[in-house]
């Protein structure tokens, strides 16, 4: 069975009935996948709704789709997860970022720690910002999600911690005062979780205390030593579970 690709609109009529691809997803439509007037792809807004199209006009500056009906099923979560995330060793911050977008997160803080990687300067921040959206939005195309997660401005630990709270805020930490499962169990019925892991070297013990004091639980992810791509995949896979779409 052929794989039916999707693109993010740059504009959806819906009186219309057309979406129009334009930058880099027509380049990728028109020049890599080189597909045609007459076949079927999937077109999203990056705010939720997606819809099953057929393509109309492959121009030289964008494509037109006609928009045939919604997809049924809804690829969002039916609950928001914010991932806070340190800011980790070498590469593995994209692969944390693909991963967490298929597993359903809505937003995505970096954050800098103090054992996580130096200080980004701003022009170096800039340019990893521009990279991680594209991880993000190609991440969301491969998993056929309907809006593209929110890839916030990099800050420190103690600005994410106020900013980002939710009805549920989970702290990763392996000397965590409950289990996760304890906290969860606690907690039957959620709309919004902020969940906050580590770089490497985890959480310092003043940050630790400083994210309870805002009303964050501090949570253990099992006995044994995980790593951090580990515990993020997780972490997220258990509030899918619990509280999403399994």
């Amino acid at each position: 069975m052929s794989r039916t690709y999707q693109f993010f609109a740059d504009d959806i009529d819906l009186v219309k009935s057309e979406a129009v691809i334009m930058g880099t997803e027509h380049i990728h439509l028109k020049k890599v996948l080189r597909l045609r007037k007459g076949e079927k792809i999937l077109v999203s807004d990056g705010k939720g709704a997606l819809f099953h199209a057929v393509i109309s006009r492959v121009g030289k500056e964008s494509t037109s789709a006609f928009l045939l009906y919604p997809v049924r099923r809804d690829p969002e979560p039916s609950f928001d997860i914010t991932l806070i995330q340190a800011i980790p060793r070498r590469r593995k911050m994209e692969w944390i970022l693909q991963k967490s977008t298929e597993l359903g997160v809505v937003c995505i803080v970096p954050v800098f720690s103090e054992y996580s990687v130096p200080h980004i300067q701003n022009e170096r921040w800039q340019r990893k910002k521009e990279r991680w959206t594209k991880i993000i939005k190609e991440a969301a195309k491969q998993s056929y999600r309907g809006a593209i997660p929110f890839l916030t401005d990099l800050m420190s630990f103690d600005i994410a911690i106020s900013r980002y709270r939710a009805a549920l805020n989970i702290l990763c930490t392996p000397d965590g005062e409950w289990s996760l499962r304890r906290c969860l169990s606690d907690f039957r019925e959620v709309q919004q979780v902020t969940v906050a892991i580590g770089p490497e070297g985890g959480f310092s013990h003043s940050e630790a205390a400083y994210a309870v004091d805002g009303g964050f639980v501090s949570c253990t992810l099992g006995p044994r030593v995980l790593r951090l791509e580990t515990a993020v995949v997780k972490v997220l896979a258990v509030l899918q579970y619990v509280y999403g779409d399994g």
